[in-house]
C-alpha cells in the first residue's frame, strides 16, 4: 500500500509539473508513509488478535504494542523495520524527481554530480522519515504511560 501511494504520487508529480514545486509531492509522501505505516500495523495487529488469537485475542493489547514495535523498527530491531526500509525503492523516483525539479532543493544539490546529489538528499529524506516514525512512536509510548 505504501509503495502504491509513492508510485501514484510520482505519476501525479510527472503530470503536475506545471507551476508547482514538486517537493509538495515528496512532503505528501512522507505524511502518507507515516500514517499508512502506523495505520496498517494497527490494522494487522487488531486483525491478528481477532482471527488468530494473537495478543491473547485482546485488541487493546494489540493496539498497545504497535508503538513499541514501531519505535524500534528504524533500528532493525524487529521485522517492521524490514517492511519500512523495503519501501525505500518506491520513494526514490518521487524524491529524486522532486529534488531535481524543486527550486529550493535543487540549489542544495547543485554542487554535487547530477545523479549523486539528488539521490543522497532523497536517501536523507527517507532516513529522516524513519527517525520521525521512531519519534512519533516514542511519543505515543509516553502518552500510553
Amino acid at each position: 500500500m505504501i509503495n502504491y501511494v509513492s508510485l501514484f504520487l510520482y505519476a501525479l508529480s510527472i503530470n503536475e509539473m506545471r507551476g508547482r514545486d514538486l517537493i509538495v509531492f515528496a512532503a505528501t509522501d512522507v505524511v502518507a508513509r507515516l500514517a499508512l505505516f502506523f495505520g496498517l500495523h494497527t490494522l494487522v495487529y487488531v486483525l491478528s488478535a481477532d482471527w488468530y488469537d494473537s495478543f491473547g485475542g485482546d485488541r487493546l493489547i494489540a493496539i498497545s504494542v504497535v508503538a513499541p514495535t514501531l519505535a524500534r523498527s528504524a533500528y532493525f530491531e524487529n521485522v517492521s523495520g524490514v517492511y519500512f526500509y523495503a519501501t525505500f525503492v518506491s520513494a526514490m523516483p518521487l524524491y529524486v524527481t522532486a529534488i531535481r525539479q524543486s527550486n529550493v532543493l535543487r540549489k542544495a544539490v547543485e554542487p554535487l554530480p547530477f545523479v549523486v546529489g539528488p539521490f543522497f538528499l532523497a536517501a536523507a529524506i527517507f532516513v529522516a522519515t524513519a527517525f520521525l516514525i521512531t519519534i512519533l512512536a516514542e511519543a505515543i509510548l509516553r502518552i500510553q504511560g
